[in-house]
């Protein structure tokens, strides 16, 4: 009996493996038009959005971009995509909130994600861990 037991828990336990689904990989070319340039930061027609500025060439970006384009995907949340290997403006560690123009505002680096709120800077998130953490919630 033991045997018997045995051999179908191991079967049991090779059958459900089989199963594993495989997770979805998702790529940038399928959000190809939620992009934005620089210059079209302020104008989605939204009340609430939220903009994803990111570097194909960013180590952290490569890190998360499965878990943002997941958080996007699932989303009901308008949500654009600003390459900054094309355009992109730096700028010192400063309080960027209430900014409502695109000449006044700039990003500290990437990955780097930003809330709008009628048309105005809302909050925003540096890095990884703090890009993560939002939307992990």
């Amino acid at each position: 009996m033991s045997k018997l037991f045995k051999l179908l828990a191991f079967s049991l336990i090779i059958s459900s493996c089989g199963s594993i689904e495989e997770p979805i990989k998702h790529n940038y070319h399928e959000i190809k038009d939620r992009l934005l340039n620089w210059n079209q930061i302020f104008e989605p027609s939204e009340d609430y959005y939220q903009i994803y500025f990111y570097s194909e060439r960013c180590g952290h970006c490569n890190d998360i971009k499965q878990d943002i384009l997941n958080y996007y995907f699932k989303s009901i949340t308008a949500m654009y995509f600003v390459c900054t290997d094309y355009e992109v403006i730096l700028g010192p560690k400063s309080d960027l909130t209430g900014i409502d123009n695109v000449d006044e505002f700039y990003i500290f680096g990437t990955p780097f994600l930003v809330e709008f709120k009628d048309h105005k800077v809302d909050n925003y998130y540096v890095g990884k861990e703090q890009i993560i953490s939002f939307i992990s919630i």
